[in-house]
């Protein structure tokens, strides 16, 4: 197979890496709803490719994979520009020096690279593709043009820096083939409220390529003569690492990592299955138990109708639609929206088919008067009908009365909410606090406001004591 030759074949790329590079990739997913590490090769290889995100387990070849993308890109496509950037320097050499331990490896030719200093973080071959590493700064990122770049820790990230790298790749004719501008973010996923969270949250809407594979996508294929009622692989395995598993990650190293850590940190950074809920404001959270289709009661009878509602304007207004009956209560419908007056989302709250709702629940500060029209959002809200109850509190005292809701002391579950209300079900899932040692959530602007709606709800109707300082 011809070194430099444009492959069209996910089989003829398969071979030329197994025969170029030394590595055999995994091919086929094992679990359900994963992605085998060659699908993400395959998306990176072949025009004209997309924006993609990699969410992989530590340790699970998401580096050196990217490394293999890019000796590809810069073999097969002459004139390419790549460049790496890593959520820190450290992270960005590491995937450079897989990059140019394939030049240095006695698998390719020594002739391939025309500037002989490629070590100073610049490559450049005599076919004239040329890579280079970024570091993480708005300066570095600022000014570059290229094909394609890739992140790799994409959690590490400053978002501002990441936000300026969205601007960098264009599009351009390599011998009369587009090479597509792409960025490429790789990285495990170990926070609820972190970018990579964002960034897989936002995939679905942004049209963006999800490639996710876990340790199992990864890990040696297990010997016959394991006996598996002994392992401690089994809760994940169930002996499908006997049958399917085909990876580079060995049994034995397996295990061990597995008995180093938590199991929360075993199931976000190894599994894929989660974010870590550590820092997380509410970690009792359970979709399979509080996310609803189906209400946990009758909501034709006799419930109390609410809208729990947090005020905003260039940050958006949240409403929720809330049923209570007895202790349970059940978050039907949310309506959120940025840049419009309240008079504008009431006719919206309007044309839902929850009209008979006449009760919000909302911050004090909702009194306040409007300088140009000398009457407040609780003025509008009493004109339309609806009946407004305001309370002050301490954030601690709303957040712990959702806590209780979610699940109390003695097991009970009392609040559950609709599939249909995404924002909230995010924002609950993110809330997060400031740091190990803080009592106050983050107000991060973008979590907080769903959250402050379900909070004045609470307030509003629960019989709890609580402080009438608000801080």
């Amino acid at each position: 197979m011809e070194l430099m030759q444009l492959l069209t074949k996910p089989d003829d790329l398969h071979a030329w890496i197994c025969q170029h590079t030394g590595l055999l990739v995994p091919r086929q997913p094992v679990c359900a709803h994963h992605q085998s590490p060659f699908e993400y090769l395959c998306s990176a290889y072949f025009e004209p490719s997309r924006d993609q995100i990699v969410w992989a387990p530590r340790g699970g070849g998401k580096t050196s994979l990217a490394a293999v993308a890019t000796l590809l890109d810069l073999l097969h496509k002459p004139g390419i520009a790549v460049r790496i950037l890593g959520g820190s320097l450290d992270q960005s050499l590491r995937m450079w020096e897989y990059l140019l331990g394939h030049f240095s490896s006695g698998r390719l030719p020594d002739d391939l690279i025309r500037n002989p200093n490629a070590t100073a973080r610049r490559l450049l071959l005599k076919n004239q593709s040329h890579a280079a590493v970024l570091t993480q700064s708005q300066r570095s990122v600022r000014g570059v043009r290229v094909q394609k770049l890739r992140c790799d820790e994409v959690e590490m990230f400053d978002r501002a820096v990441w936000s300026a790298a969205q601007l960098t790749t264009r599009s351009t004719l390599l011998d009369g083939v587009e090479a597509r501008g792409t960025v490429e973010a790789l990285s495990t996923m170990h926070l609820s409220h972190g970018l990579m969270s964002e960034l897989i949250d936002q995939a679905p809407r942004s049209g963006t390529k999800l490639v996710r594979w876990c340790l199992l996508e990864v890990l040696q294929k297990c010997p016959q003569e394991r006996d598996c009622g002994t392992c401690p692989l089994w809760d994940e395995c169930r002996g499908i690492a006997k049958t399917k598993c085909d990876g580079f990650v060995s049994i034995e190293d397996a295990i061990v990592m597995k008995r180093r850590v938590s199991e929360e940190t075993w199931q976000s950074e190894m599994l894929c299955r989660r974010p870590s809920r550590e820092g997380a404001v509410f970690p009792m959270l359970n979709a399979a138990i509080h996310y609803r289709a189906d209400p946990p009661f009758d909501i034709d009878g006799e419930c109390d109708w609410w809208l729990g509602m947090d005020f905003g304007f260039s940050a958006p207004l949240v409403c929720l639609w809330i049923v209570k009956r007895a202790e349970q209560v059940y978050v039907i419908d949310e309506h959120v929206k940025e840049g419009m007056t309240l008079g504008q989302h009431l006719e919206i709250i309007a044309s839902r088919p929850w009209t008979h709702v006449t009760r919000v629940a909302c911050d004090p500060a909702g009194s306040s008067k409007n300088e140009q029209t000398a009457r407040s959002n609780i003025d509008l809200l009493g004109e339309r009908g609806f009946r407004v109850k305001t309370r002050g509190s301490r954030i601690v005292d709303g957040v712990e009365l959702i806590r209780a809701a979610l699940r109390s002391a003695a097991g009970q579950t009392r609040l559950f909410i609709h599939p249909r209300c995404q924002r909230l079900i995010r924002s609950i899932e993110s809330y997060h606090y400031k740091d190990k040692t803080s009592e106050l959530p983050e107000k991060d602007g973008t979590h907080d406001h769903a959250v402050d709606a379900l909070r004045y709800f609470f307030i509003n109707t629960e019989r709890l004591h609580v402080s009438s300082r608000k801080y």
